[in-house]
């Protein structure tokens, strides 16, 4: 049969266990004491350390800065309060002289677009002026040329009509007959190098290519002719053609009529 605990020995064993916790705890406090110690002596040499930090971020307030700023802008204040109208009146004098050029300036420009609408007018009057002189001198130009048509058919008329009192020129040699050009200016048949048709002996002594030439000269039609007809055209186109006459007096009457009908034909202003 077990022996059985007394209370007394229950109690023994619960004091025991107390000590040794408060052992325990004693060792545990004692060691954290002894642990911090160092830790606490540091914080104290940084507090002494931060206290003359404290000290100047107290004196370096913003109210000491903004007493000091206001203590320097308080001068500069002043100086802009006693330029200020002087300032302003410069700005007043040269916005008044600005306002003065501007408007200088409007007014030339006004009088330059009236000089401008000026010379448009200028230019259009001229333009018409220029249109009407072309005109005109197309117009004289057409009847210089129509002049010149009437001035050559006289030459080739009068000089075919005084052909035609030479009969077959033995006598009297014929006068050239002219080519007329496109552009209506006269070219002597010498300066193409054909000879002259002084009288029928030459015409009839032309060789075939120089009869084309004058037939091509004068532009009278001769394809599909024979040397005969080609000959007889040229012969008449010249005025070589015989006539009848009792004298020359009455030659040098049908050559004045003739010229007088010409001359009333072509230039009927005369006569007015």
């Amino acid at each position: 049969m077990s022996q059985g605990r007394t209370p007394n020995d229950d109690g023994t064993g619960t004091t025991q266990t107390q000590n040794r916790e408060a052992m325990i705890q004693d060792a545990v406090t004692i060691a954290v004491e002894t642990a911090l110690k160092p830790v606490t002596s540091s914080l104290g040499d940084i507090q002494e350390q931060l206290g003359p930090v404290t000290d100047h971020l107290q004196e370096n307030t913003v109210a000491a800065h903004g007493q000091m700023l206001q203590d320097c802008l308080g001068p500069l204040q002043d100086i802009l309060t006693a330029v200020q109208p002087e300032i302003l009146n410069e700005m007043g004098q040269r916005f008044a002289r600005l306002d003065s050029n501007v408007e200088a300036l409007q007014n030339q420009t006004e009088t330059a677009n009236q000089h401008l609408d000026d010379l448009g007018q200028s230019v259009q009057v001229t333009l018409g002026v220029a249109a009407a002189t072309g005109k005109r001198v197309g117009d004289i130009t057409n009847d210089q040329q129509v002049t010149n048509r009437h001035v050559n058919d006289l030459v080739i008329d009068s000089r075919q009509i005084y052909n035609f009192g030479c009969g077959p020129g033995f006598v009297r040699q014929f006068k050239t007959i002219p080519f007329i050009r496109t552009d209506g200016a006269i070219q002597s048949p010498d300066d193409l190098g054909l000879p002259s048709l002084r009288d029928i002996r030459v015409i009839n002594n032309l060789t075939d290519h120089q009869l084309d030439q004058y037939l091509e000269g004068y532009g009278i039609e001769h394809n599909g002719l024979d040397r005969e007809a080609k000959l007889s055209k040229l012969a008449g186109h010249i005025g070589c053609a015989p006539i009848d006459r009792s004298s020359s007096h009455s030659m040098t009457l049908y050559f004045m009529l003739i010229m007088g009908c010409l001359l009333y034909l072509y230039f009927p202003q005369l006569f007015a």
